[in-house]
């Protein structure tokens, strides 16, 4: 108690400095809250856009496994109905949806072009329940179950000049290597983030009609009961130790090569953000506890001969430093916790431009802030640490100051 009140009398003798570090603190807490839970957001998004196009497990052949980047569609699962009954009897499984996906040539009327898309063909469960694709649906409807229809990503649409009520022309491949032409007509136009907007659906059956899988699908994208993207790699873990899976493919939707080279990126992001608003806090603590011992020399030799330990001393710079710390970094944190939480509601509009520029990736064009008790709690410690480790070299220094040479130096 001594220490605090020494330390709040001392915090107060130059006030300016005082509040000036404060505010240095309370800049970079609520910049770094606010920008962590706009990144928390935007990570959220993506991981769960991965999760639902990949499934939280996805089972293929072993074979489609180790040449997808060809896609083999030889290497199909022949009858999925006996893998999807298995699969949905398993304990926290909420359902097993069988997918095709090819890579098919798009042109609007009879002359083949470049554009490039791919085709999936998939259950409503999967489009509607799930996916909920026919919320974002921005021209025409969504597939109304008729025959020939396609519904397409409004980036592909743009690149073919395709509008609802044209027919098209998808030219894809069967899975013995032959032409597989269709002409169904657009009923709809779907955007909800770059990988969505690069697609193109349509019923299952009829996918299966093109690659020539009658009974069967090159995927199985199985889903946990509470849709967490959590709950994948455990989940996996348990399906692959049914004997009826052992010569297949599982793969939870964090292994997809696309997540593998993103969230360490975007770990990296994180970590240096909050080096950087810490390496600034860090320098002006340090300014100011630095000054403080050398205004206070005098001072502190008096202490150190009446008794004072050097533990004492070190005690004393950094409980004033964490003072500050918990004065700037607290209203930091509640100042960057309203930022996040507007963001949170409101959302922030990156522009559909740099959706289109990022390609398949999972980019939405409004992205939501994730303002967490979690985050703000971490927010609220850094600056304490922070503090600390401003103060460390100064109270260090103020422990070894003699207390003769101190009074003589009259400071």
């Amino acid at each position: 108690m001594i220490h605090l009140k020494l330390a709040l009398r001392n915090a107060q003798r130059n006030l300016r400095r005082t509040l000036l570090t404060a505010a240095t603190l309370f800049i970079g807490i609520s910049l770094t809250t606010f920008s962590l839970s706009f990144l928390n957001g935007y990570m959220w998004d993506f991981m769960e856009g991965m999760a639902l196009n990949h499934g939280h497990v996805r089972v293929v052949t072993q074979e489609f496994a180790d040449r997808e980047q060809l896609q083999p569609l030889y290497a199909n699962i022949e009858d999925s109905a006996p893998l999807v009954e298995l699969i949905s009897a398993q304990p926290g499984v909420s359902a097993v949806e069988p997918v095709i996906k090819s890579g098919v040539i798009l042109a609007v009327g009879e002359e083949i072009g470049d554009d490039f898309g791919m085709l999936v063909g998939a259950e409503p469960s999967l489009f509607v329940d799930l996916m909920a694709l026919d919320q974002s649906v921005v021209a025409g409807t969504w597939l109304t179950g008729a025959k020939d229809e396609v519904v397409l990503g409004r980036k592909i649409a743009l690149d073919i000049g395709a509008e609802v009520g044209q027919e098209i022309l998808v030219m894809g491949s069967s899975q013995y290597g032959s032409m597989s032409p269709m002409s169904p007509t657009v009923v709809g136009i779907v955007s909800k983030d770059g990988l969505i907007d690069t697609q193109l659906y349509m019923p299952l059956e009829e996918a299966r009609w093109m690659v020539d899988v009658p009974d069967g699908a090159l995927s199985l994208l199985v889903y946990g009961e509470d849709y967490h993207v959590e709950v994948a790699d455990p989940l996996a873990a348990q399906l692959s130790a049914l004997p009826e899976l052992q010569d297949y493919s599982l793969k939870s939707w964090s292994q997809d090569p696309m997540v593998a080279q993103s969230l360490p990126i975007m770990d990296g992001i994180n970590a240096g953000l909050s080096g950087l608003m810490m390496f600034v806090m860090v320098l002006a603590i340090f300014n100011t506890m630095t000054m403080s011992v050398l205004e206070r020399t005098g001072e502190i030799g008096v202490m150190r001969a009446m008794g004072q330990t050097r533990l004492g001393a070190v005690g004393l710079f950094l409980v004033e430093a964490i003072s500050i710390g918990i004065i700037g970094g607290g209203a930091g944190v509640l100042v960057g916790g309203l930022g996040g939480y507007w963001m949170e509601v409101k959302g922030f509009d990156m522009g559909q431009e740099l959706v289109d520029q990022a390609g398949t990736f999972p980019l939405a064009s409004v992205i939501y802030g994730d303002i967490t008790p979690e985050l703000m709690i971490q927010c609220f410690i850094l600056a304490v640490v922070t503090a600390c480790v401003g103060a460390i070299l100064p109270a260090i220094r103020a422990a070894s100051i003699s207390p003769s040479a101190a009074m003589r130096s009259r400071r």
